[in-house]
């Protein structure tokens, strides 16, 4: 059983340097959101042309 010490050392670890990130990932991560937010908008155009257009 992991006691309440335990899990917050898991939570906040004690050390001085920041974790490591992959550079590319938040790149990556942007690129989803934004290809993402686009095919939304073109499916919402559409779907608003096919019924009023």
């Amino acid at each position: 059983m992991i006691s309440k010490v335990d899990c917050t050392r898991l939570a906040m670890p004690s050390g001085s340097h920041e974790p490591q990130r992959d550079p590319g990932l938040k790149r990556k991560a942007w690129l989803a959101v934004f290809l993402g937010s686009t095919l939304f908008w073109i499916v919402v155009t559409l779907l608003v042309w096919k019924f009023w257009g």
